[in-house]
């Protein structure tokens, strides 16, 4: 049994290398805009269900409607957290194509990359407030006038 080397990879034409860039600008573009919506989502889903939790507080197992944005928080920071690792890799991708094409500038990856920390941070946060909210804060009944 031989063992063959992989064969040269072909040198990309010109159009092919427009075509891989503009891909690359397209999807930092979605990326920014999913990053956007998921925090348009989580805060307004958040804020609707705590909302909903002050309102009711003669309910005693009112807290456990909590449990939907912790798990949101934990599991979007994650993903989050995720997709910031990997950002090194699409950044180091669009500068070779850059350069391969002779161009000053390319969209830096690293707003992305601060936006998608941030975001994590921010709902970790929120996810520790939701917990103290559910164990240790006591929901005064609403004032009757």
């Amino acid at each position: 049994m031989s063992i063959k080397a992989n064969p040269p990879r072909p040198v990309p034409t010109p159009d092919l290398l427009w075509k891989q860039y503009e891909l690359q600008v397209d999807l930092y573009k979605g990326y920014l805009e999913l990053l956007l919506k998921f925090n348009v989502f989580y805060y307004a889903a958040t804020g609707a269900i705590v909302s909903y939790y002050f309102s009711k507080p003669d309910i005693p197992w009112m807290k456990f409607s909590l449990w939907f944005p912790i798990l949101m928080s934990i599991g979007f920071a994650i993903l989050f957290i995720y997709g910031a690792s990997q950002t090194h890799v699409v950044r180091q991708e669009l500068f070779d194509i850059r350069d391969k094409l002779g161009l000053d500038t390319a969209p830096e990856y690293k707003v992305l990359y601060i936006f998608l920390w941030v975001s994590s941070v921010l709902m970790l946060i929120t996810a520790s407030g939701l917990l103290v909210m559910m164990f240790d804060l006591k929901v005064p009944p609403p004032k009757v006038h």
